[in-house]
């Protein structure tokens, strides 16, 4: 079995001494807000970045560069075959890993691709279907189109999204802006074993915390 993906250079988190006069004011506070004192501070949201913007996820540094509705055939092989129209939302990734990465890493840590209103083209738990849309993504690369993301090193992701409609449904049309909720990773080790694993961080509510929120327009080829 092979180990996940991890970076290399993770910084150690130190441990951080605490006074004691603040861990009693602290213990005074759980007090309070146990007798119902204090309310629950709203929680934060996540940092907003725009289209070409960097996020770090750790594992990558992530830039969502555009979202574009063009046609495409449904059969590449066949130059008379029909087309489709599909919306393409373009990455520019760089894979801080030593060693190859599956795309099914960085699919897994887009955690909401989805437009202000509607359904989502991409929601949890991650599967490649919403309902209303399905997806795949590729890193086109030269030649065949492949699912991993060399080591160190940049690459472009497609990530295209098809209609569900069957036939005679209308499809769904394509939204005019897009949010996307992106995840951050972090590397374990197990204590037993010694191996390393990366996972996405939850939070306290065991979720996924979402490392920042991007959101751009949705254009449509010429």
């Amino acid at each position: 079995m092979t180990s996940s993906p991890v970076r290399r250079g993770r910084r150690r988190r130190r441990p951080v001494l605490v006074p004691a006069a603040v861990l009693l004011a602290a213990a005074g506070l759980g007090a309070t807000a146990a007798l119902g004192g204090l309310r629950q501070a709203p929680a934060q949201p996540p940092p907003r970045r725009e289209a070409g913007q960097e996020v770090d996820q750790d594992l990558f540094r992530t830039k969502i560069e555009n979202a574009v509705v063009r046609s495409v055939s449904v059969d590449p092989g066949d130059p008379s075959a029909p087309k489709e129209q599909v919306l393409e939302l373009s990455l520019r990734v760089y894979n801080a890993a030593l060693t190859s990465v599956p795309l099914d890493y960085l699919e897994r840590s887009l955690l909401r691709v989805a437009p202000p209103e509607g359904d989502p083209l991409k929601g949890p738990p991650g599967g490649r279907e919403s309902g209303t849309w399905r997806f795949g993504a590729s890193v086109p690369g030269e030649g065949l189109p492949g699912r991993l993301l060399a080591p160190e090193r940049a690459s472009t992701v497609v990530m295209r999204f098809h209609s569900n409609a069957g036939a005679g449904e209308p499809a769904p049309a394509f939204p005019a802006s897009l949010t996307v909720d992106l995840g951050l990773y972090e590397k374990h080790e197990d204590a037993f074993t010694g191996r390393h694993r990366t996972e996405l961080v939850a939070g306290d509510d065991l979720k996924p915390v979402v490392a920042a929120r991007v959101t751009l327009p949705v254009r449509e080829e010429a």
